[in-house]
């Protein structure tokens, strides 16, 4: 069924104005299970709407969607951080939100650091198969690795580990939902170790990359100046 519909909007029935896009599941960000399919999703297509466009998001596994982007295959990618490779292919748009990677400790826990050096003495629960900044990695930290983001929550409320490194977008959406219970005792530390900045992104190879780029640019903009951008991400504790 997918296969069918990347084959039929890559040809000519495809409209001018509107765009079929790539994510990926990654809540709060990008979902397909929820409402707004994310406030990532929901922020890129209110940009484009305001610019005189249709989006439609299809969420495939990262590594298809930012191929399919890539090759043409869509007409761009949602929550695309830059890298120097990305960019030899992609025109990136304003960042429009961060993502904020970090820890995550027990509230009763008086653990503070100024620089990573000083969290030697702790184990940190990391996700297997995730890629930690070269920030992180360099530091050389005492690290426990898990299956996932929530079951590393978990582990850090059962005090199996001292600080678990995740994004704080889903923490708190982990936290407010499945995780609800385990909220009364974990709290972020800051600072983040890494804030990444998230774009769209559109293939070069795009005839009309670099006007798309603009246009949602300028939708955007607008977002910002009425206050709707900041809205969103309050709503959705970015």
């Amino acid at each position: 069924m997918l296969v069918v519909s990347l084959s039929f909007l890559s040809g000519a029935a495809r409209s001018a104005d509107t765009l079929t896009l790539a994510a990926s599941e990654y809540p709060p960000y990008m979902s397909s299970q929820m409402a707004n399919g994310g406030v990532a999703v929901a922020i890129v297509r209110e940009a484009f709407r305001r610019a005189g466009y249709s989006a439609k998001t299809i969420y495939l596994p990262w590594a298809r969607a930012v191929s399919e982007a890539r090759d043409g295959h869509l007409d761009g990618i949602v929550g695309l951080w830059t890298t120097p490779e990305r960019q030899r292919v992609f025109l990136f748009s304003q960042a429009f939100l961060d993502n904020h990677i970090g820890f995550f400790k027990r509230r009763d826990d008086g653990i503070r650091y100024r620089a990573l050096a000083d969290l030697k003495p702790y184990t940190i629960g990391i996700v297997r198969g995730y890629a930690n900044s070269e920030t992180f990695d360099a530091a050389r930290l005492k690290t426990d690795e898990t299956l996932s983001d929530a079951s590393n929550l978990a582990k850090l409320a059962a005090h199996h580990i001292d600080l678990a490194l995740i994004d704080r977008g889903v923490a708190n959406y982990l936290l407010d939902g499945s995780l609800a219970a385990l909220a009364p005792k974990l709290e972020w530390l800051p600072p983040a170790v890494v804030v990444y900045p998230m774009r769209l992104g559109i293939a070069k190879r795009q005839p009309q990359a670099a006007k798309r780029i603009q246009d949602f640019n300028r939708g955007l903009d607008a977002m910002r100046q009425d206050g709707t951008l900041d809205k969103m991400l309050k709503q959705a504790r970015i």
